[in-house]
Order: structure tokens, then C-alpha cells, then sequence
């Protein structure tokens, strides 16, 4: 070792380096130190109950030296709910189980208010039998750093709902999108099937029409060949008659143009519901029959419906309520659709309307596999699904509680897991002056 680099000390001399200082002013110096650093100190005597507190401790909770004497006394200021704790980490300490005594816990401020405290400690004298005797120890007070968690916490939690309401609202923008573009395309081939049907029905009541008169005409030369034509003629006509099959035409054909007129219809209807679904991205409000909208929806799902469920309408007496009809379709088409995927083989579909007080009800209920009890509360969250990967987005039910909530409205369920399940859809009564005030246009009195 170089001449000019002291030698240290061995660990085992270090401790004779240290200046030999009284006890008491070991113990002062100690209580500085704690001042300085912001801690109070505390000293127990475990055996006496007996307990010190430093001037900084009773600073930190507004008292003076009329603060606690004894253990007990300080447990008076604990709050009744850190008791437990306080004494389970305690014994925790006394037991050898933690090398050292730590405890967060709240102590009453002589305000009346509670503070946290981070409290320190450790047992420093045992007796003869080795059971505690004196605990040292020091108090922090972390009230405003437990106050920075929470608000840390709150934002981080209102960050994350903040993100999660962002992605709905993206996605929920791409499905909008999606959804405008597949109205386009439903307006395109609900246009384009309009055009042919509009002749083809017109066509078809003018050939009902040739056909009653043909039948007429036929029965009209019969009849007159009966009275008037000699037999051999006769003869040829009623061969022909017969051949024909007439009496058989007579009693189909009119059977044949019912079903054919009556699958006209159908397909109308059909284009006609393709036609309201084309103005999903309409945001156009008016009085609007909810049946008609209902209606329309279990037609567009029909064949989906069919071979899963019977749809049984239960459909009260319904005023004409203020509303986007197209909107209002899109959540009638998402529980429907909820509703046959929650039947695994062959169920029942019920839609249910009422007045009840100053809103209308629409039940959808469905006897399938019902929902679990703990996803009741979830179901509604964006991206939330119990359906398997790739089988849902989990944005339907989201959107439609978006969608009646712009209604001033609400979506209940209600489920039992293995016996069906039941979305009502609350939506209020509107006067025409109210919904003339929505759109800023108020009726006047006359």
C-alpha cells in the first residue's frame, strides 16, 4: 500500500473510532437527527404500557404534550379500521416473523380528521425470559403522498376509461362506416329490384285480370256450343275442354295467383325493410311506429330466425314515439340477432311492447342459454363478449346502449343462465311541442 493512503480500520475496531458519548446525549442527538429528517419518534415500554412521544410526533397530529402517555391511549387515535392491522404486524414483529416493524395506518389529527402515517420500528430490549420489553420506533406523516396515489390512481383510472371510450368510438366509427356503406349498397339493389318489380306487379294484376277473362270466355263458348253447335262440333270443342283439363284450371288458377301475388308482396316487403335499413346513416328524428320498425327488422332476419326460433309478437297499444326510426332498427337488429345466436337448437323469440307511466317498453326475450351472473354487469362494455374469438366484436350491445341513451332512454336485463334471457329497451313519451323543442322549433299556442 502506497505511504501516503491511511490505513482503515478494521471493521472489528471501527466501532472504538467512534467518539464515546454519554448516553443522554446519544439520545439527544438522536431525537435531532429524526427532527431534522421530518420524523417523530416514538418510544413503548412494553412491560409498563408507558409511552413517548417526540415533540415532531405530536407536531405532525396538532397536539401538545397532553398527547397519549400510554400504549392504550394511542390506540384511541387509531382509526378503528387499521386496528387489526396495527396488531397483527405488532405481533408479527414480537414473533420474529418480520425483522422490523412497519405499519401504514391512520391516526386521528386533533382536528378530528384522520392522517396516514408511515410508522417504523423495531424491539430493542427483551426480558429475562425473552419476551418484549421496549420498542423504539419512528413516525412519518405520508398523507399527502397517499392523497397523490389516490389522485394518480383516479387518473390513471379515468385515463383508461378515457382509451377504452376512445377505441369504442373508433371502432364504433369504422362500424358506422361500414354500416353506410352497406346501406348504399342495399339503397343500389333496392333500387334496381324496385324497377323490375314495379312491372312485374303491375304485369301480374293484369294477368289475373286476362286470365278471370279467359276463364269467363271459355265458359261462355262452351255454353254456346252446348245450345247452338251440331253434335260433331260439339263433339270437338268438349274434347278439347276435356283435354285441357278446364274445370281443373278454373279451381288452381285462382289458388296459383294467390300464392304468386302474396310472394310478390313478400318480396316487396322485403325491399321495402331493405330500403328503411338503407337509412341507417340518417339522423333525421320523427314520430315513428315502433311496431312498424320491429316489424321490419324481424322481416330482414327472417330466415336467420327460422330455423332457430318461433317469434311470437305480443304488441301493445303503442303511440308514435320521437326517435331516429333507422337508429332504433339497428338496436332492435342487434338483440334479435343476440337473441337466435343464445339459442343452441330450437327456442322461442318473444317481442313484447307496452306503455308503461311516461315511457314505452320493448321486451326482447329469448329462452336460451341465459347469461352468467357475473358477466351481467359487463355486457354492456365495449369489446366485452362471451362469445368465442372471432365471433362477435363485442361492440353490439354497446352501441345499442349508445344509441337509446341518445334517446333519453335506457337498457335493462335480465337473466337466468340456462332458462332465456330478457333485454327491455325503455324509451320516454314525447308531446309534439317537447319534440319540437328538441329541434328548436317550439309549437305556439294557438
Amino acid at each position: 500500500m502506497p505511504a501516503d493512503v491511511p490505513e482503515l480500520p478494521s471493521p472489528a475496531n471501527q466501532a472504538a473510532c467512534w467518539p464515546q458519548l454519554p448516553p443522554g446525549k446519544v439520545s439527544r442527538c438522536w431525537h435531532a437527527a429524526l427532527e431534522y429528517a421530518g420524523d417523530g419518534a416514538w418510544d413503548w415500554n412494553i412491560v409498563s404500557g408507558a409511552m413517548f412521544f417526540g415533540p415532531r410526533f405530536k407536531a405532525m397530529l396538532g397536539y401538545d404534550a397532553t398527547f397519549a402517555a400510554t400504549f392504550d391511549a394511542f390506540l384511541r387515535h387509531v382509526h378503528p379500521d387499521d386496528l387489526r392491522r396495527l396488531h397483527e404486524r405488532i405481533e408479527h414483529h414480537f414473533t420474529h416473523e418480520d425483522e422490523a416493524f412497519a405499519c401504514d395506518l391512520r391516526i386521528r389529527h386533533q382536528d378530528g380528521e384522520y392522517r396516514w402515517m408511515q410508522t417504523r420500528g423495531q424491539l430493542v430490549e427483551r426480558d429475562s425470559q425473552g419476551g418484549p420489553s421496549r420498542m423504539v420506533g419512528t413516525q412519518r406523516d405520508i398523507s399527502a403522498m397517499r392523497h397523490a396515489e389516490a389522485t394518480l390512481q383516479q387518473q390513471l383510472a379515468e385515463t383508461v376509461r378515457l382509451n377504452q371510450q376512445l377505441e369504442g368510438a373508433q371502432v364504433q366509427l369504422v362500424q358506422s362506416e361500414k354500416l353506410a356503406a352497406i346501406g348504399q349498397l342495399a339503397a343500389g339493389v333496392a333500387h334496381e329490384m324496385n324497377t323490375p318489380l314495379g312491372f312485374v306487379s303491375s304485369n301480374f294484376g293484369s294477368l289475373e285480370r286476362y286470365a278471370r277473362q279467359l276463364l269467363n270466355a271459355v265458359e261462355a263458348y262452351r255454353s254456346a256450343a252446348i245450345e247452338h253447335a251440331d253434335r260433331d262440333a260439339f263433339a270437338d270443342a268438349d274434347a278439347c275442354y276435356r283435354a285441357a283439363d278446364i274445370d281443373f284450371l278454373k279451381a288452381d288458377l285462382p289458388a296459383l295467383l294467390s300464392e304468386t301475388r302474396e310472394g310478390l308482396e313478400r318480396v316487396q316487403r322485403i325491399v321495402r325493410d331493405l330500403k328503411d335499413f338503407a337509412r341507417i346513416g340518417e339522423q333525421e328524428w320523427q314520430f315513428a311506429d315502433l311496431h312498424h320498425g320491429l316489424d321490419s327488422t324481424l322481416n330482414i332476419l327472417r330466415y336467420e330466425i327460422k330455423h332457430k326460433a318461433e317469434v311470437v309478437r305480443e304488441y301493445g297499444d303503442l303511440p308514435v314515439v320521437w326517435c331516429v326510426p333507422s337508429m332504433l332498427n339497428q338496436v332492435f337488429l342487434n338483440l334479435l340477432v343476440n337473441a337466435v345466436h343464445a339459442i343452441p337448437a330450437k327456442g322461442v323469440i318473444t317481442v313484447r311492447t307496452r306503455v308503461e307511466s311516461d315511457h314505452v317498453c320493448i321486451d326482447i326475450a329469448d329462452t336460451g342459454c341465459g347469461i352468467a351472473a357475473e358477466h351481467l354487469d359487463h355486457i354492456f362494455e365495449p369489446f366485452f363478449t362471451t362469445k368465442a374469438a372471432g365471433k362477435g366484436t363485442g361492440l353490439g350491445l354497446s352501441l345499442a346502449q349508445d344509441i337509446v341513451a341518445r334517446h333519453h332512454g335506457r337498457i335493462r336485463v335480465s337473466s337466468v343462465e340456462g332458462q332465456g334471457t330478457t333485454f327491455t329497451v325503455e324509451l320516454p313519451l314525447t308531446t309534439l311541442n317537447q319534440a319540437a323543442m328538441q329541434a328548436g322549433n317550439p309549437v305556439m299556442p294557438s
